[in-house]
Order: C-alpha cells, then sequence, then structure tokens
C-alpha cells in the first residue's frame, strides 16, 4: 500500500490483457502496467469496466490484482473493484483479495435488479463493515441501470463509509450537487470523474482525477493534460486535445459494435500493434478487429508520434 492521502490524478482502468483462450495474459499485462507507468500515471483502477471485470471468472480477477499489486511493488496507489450482482457476492469476493495490498475497493450497486437508494445505502455500509477496507462508490448506472444519488453519495461519506467515488454518469450537474452537500459540511471524499474530454477542466470542477479507458492507449497525452491544465499555456492544452481526438479514431473501427465493445477491441489492437500486449482478444460476445478493421491504426499511431 502506499501513501493515499493525496490522491490525485490519472488513474488508469487498466485493460485486462487475454490469451486467444481467453485467459488472463500475465506477461502482456505485466508490460502494460510498466507502459503505464512510464508514461507517468499516478493510479490504477483494476478489474473496472475497461478491464472487462463482469465477463472474468472471480479466479481470474484474483490472478489479476495478484499481477497488478506484484509489478506495481508499492509505487503507485492501486483500487481494485469488486463489483459483484449482490451484496453478498461483492463481500465475499472482497474478503477474497482483502489481505492482498491494495489501496482500497470500489463497488457499483448489485446489478441485474434494480435498488432504491435505501438498499444502495445498506449496500455500501455491508461491504465496508464486512470487509474492512477503504471502498470507493462505482457509480455507473449505463451498465448497472442503477444511480447512486448525490445525496446518497454525500450521506456514505459524512458518515465514513466511503472514501471516494468513481462519477461515471456522464453527469455534469451530479457532480457539482455532490460538491456542494460535500463542501456544506466540510466532508472530505475523493472525487474522480470517467471522463476523458474533461481532463483539462476536472480540477475547475471538484474532481481530483480521471479514471479513463483511453489512457491504456496514450497515457501520456492524458497525464500531461492534466498537467497542464493548472497553466496558462492554452496553445499545448488545445495540441493535445486535437491529439487525445485522434487517439478516439481506435474506437470506432469496428462499425458493428456496441460503444463498449469497439473501445476495448480498439485499445487493444493499438497496443498489440506497439508490442505492449501480445494478443488483442477481448472477452466473447466482443470480438477483436478484423485485418481490414486494423488497416488505419499504423497512421493513427503515426499521427500520435508512437511509431518509431
Amino acid at each position: 500500500m502506499v501513501e493515499t492521502s493525496n490522491l490525485n490524478g490519472v488513474m488508469v482502468p487498466i485493460l485486462t490483457p487475454l490469451t486467444p483462450e481467453e485467459k488472463l495474459d500475465a506477461p502482456s499485462l505485466r508490460r502494460l502496467i510498466n507502459y503505464l507507468l512510464e508514461n507517468g500515471v499516478h493510479g490504477l483502477w483494476a478489474a473496472g469496466t475497461t478491464g472487462e471485470f463482469a465477463a472474468l471468472p472471480n479466479d481470474q480477477r484474483i490472478q489479476l490484482f495478484d499481477i497488478i499489486v506484484d509489478e506495481v511493488a508499492g509505487r503507485l496507489p492501486i483500487i481494485a473493484n469488486i463489483s459483484a450482482a449482490s451484496t453478498q457476492l461483492t463481500v465475499e469476493f472482497g474478503n477474497a483479495v482483502k489481505k492482498m495490498r491494495l489501496d482500497g475497493v470500489a463497488a457499483t450497486p448489485p446489478y441485474y435488479f434494480p435498488c432504491s437508494q435505501m438498499e444502495i445505502l445498506e449496500h455500501f455500509r455491508y461491504i465496508r463493515q464486512q470487509v474492512e477496507l477503504p471502498l470507493w462508490v462505482y457509480n455507473i448506472p449505463s451498465t448497472v441501470k442503477t444511480v447512486v444519488d448525490p445525496e446518497t453519495i454525500a450521506q456514505l461519506a459524512a458518515e465514513g463509509t466511503v472514501v471516494g467515488v468513481k462519477d461515471s454518469s456522464g453527469g455534469g450537474e451530479s457532480l457539482a450537487q455532490l460538491n456542494v452537500l460535500l463542501d456544506r459540511n466540510r466532508v472530505p471524499l475523493y472525487r474522480f470523474l470517467g471522463s476523458m474530454y474533461r481532463t483539462a477542466v476536472a480540477r475547475d470542477i471538484g474532481a481530483h482525477g480521471i479514471i479513463s479507458g483511453i489512457s491504456n492507449f496514450v497515457p501520456g497525452i492524458i497525464v500531461d493534460l492534466w498537467n497542464l491544465a493548472e497553466s496558462d499555456n492554452q496553445d499545448a492544452i488545445r495540441n493535445l486535445q486535437e491529439k487525445l481526438i485522434v487517439a478516439t479514431k481506435v474506437q470506432s473501427l469496428i462499425k458493428t459494435a456496441s460503444i463498449n465493445g469497439a473501445s476495448f477491441a480498439g485499445y487493444k489492437a493499438a497496443l498489440a500493434f506497439m508490442g505492449i500486449i501480445d494478443h488483442d482478444t477481448v472477452t466473447r460476445p466482443f470480438r477483436p478487429l478484423t485485418e481490414e478493421e486494423r488497416e488505419p491504426i499504423p497512421s493513427i499511431l503515426a499521427e500520435l508520434g508512437l511509431t518509431e
């Protein structure tokens, strides 16, 4: 574990490299971790949505955490997503990993069954009581179906149940409301955004950092945007934002895929072309890019300056 009293910056929701048989590819994972470290990221968010956690068996998620903890070796904070379809399943998985050197765990509301805000309160309280690790709210209603309201997050923070939130709701007004509720009562809470285009303005809207899937592919751009955000160098910020727009092209190389499927496959295909991971396997029913769909990748990498 590392000191997290001033946790801020770019936390990467790390991809899960897989073999063609959909088994964890440990050597590729280690190379990806070091690629992110070399580019100056500030933390790792393990087995999140971009990590395809909901499609992984628990033993592979545990193996994933083990490798990340071992390779990072205390150099960065690691927040591990322990989400499951019920409170008890979340707790059981959390207890299976609680002795690892993790700096916190994160959980969504239970998925499949929609939950009320009172049920969500009890969900997080029970996790914190049973797992006894610093707990983060993972608010991602697009995949979970349940929104964690700002009032609920503020209440959990005020009572000490949670220490942070990853807000992937896409709702700027929700974060603004949460900021008001927390500031009114001087309640501390780490606030990270599941966003890429707001990297340069995250501090201005009350966030401590960014957790963006594309930072697996172009961590240097996202880190530089974060670091430049407090400067007056608007030309440099605009240049980086233009590069970010170029980088997003890998997210839409598959025209017949879902948003998630196209993004994961695009990131992995680009990283495989760069030699960072060995395979671009994604969990079924997602699919990797065809040879024809991969054809634009070299020109995208060249435009980004990522080819030798």
